[in-house]
């Protein structure tokens, strides 16, 4: 038995914080070598996550999102949008695809943020050729690192 996944559309529940566990580790490893003046350590360290989330809020930057079926970004092997391109995704916005996959046994699905960093896992499906007919699904991709939560809707025919 064969069957094709159509990845219908993505919805950006949240998309990915300006920061991540990286970022808030060289924030902390940061603060260790601040000069405190009147302020104890634990107070600055304490100050980080709010700092961290303050950055967030103000910046509200859309993810450059594109899709592969492999574990491993690379922006090259996109199914979509394709042609080395990534598509801008903000929180609240939904993203049509219409894209066909064939899915044999299972077809993985990874969301990635394209970035100067490196591109960032922004969460993963797996689609399953037992959900053959079923009609439209939708499963959650998100990331905890990242703090990103996307909503992918496809159907199995």
């Amino acid at each position: 038995m064969s069957a094709t996944a159509t990845i219908l559309d993505v919805y950006c529940v949240h998309a990915a914080t300006g920061t991540d566990s990286a970022a808030n580790s060289a924030v902390a490893a940061f603060a260790g070598k601040i000069p405190l003046g009147g302020t104890t350590l634990e107070a600055l360290v304490q100050s980080v996550p709010e700092a961290l989330a303050a950055i967030d809020a103000s910046r509200d930057d859309p993810d450059d999102l594109y899709i592969t079926t492999s574990t491993q970004g690379d922006l090259s092997q996109a199914i979509w949008p394709g042609n080395g391109s990534a598509g801008s995704v903000g929180s609240g916005q939904t993203q049509p695809l219409g894209v066909a996959v064939p899915v044999e046994g299972a077809q993985n699905l990874s969301l990635w943020d394209h970035d100067l960093s490196g591109d960032d896992l922004l969460g993963s499906i797996r689609i399953e050729e037992t959900e053959l007919g079923e009609g439209p699904i939708a499963k959650v991709a998100s990331s905890p690192v990242e703090g990103s939560v996307y909503l992918v809707n496809y159907r199995v025919d």
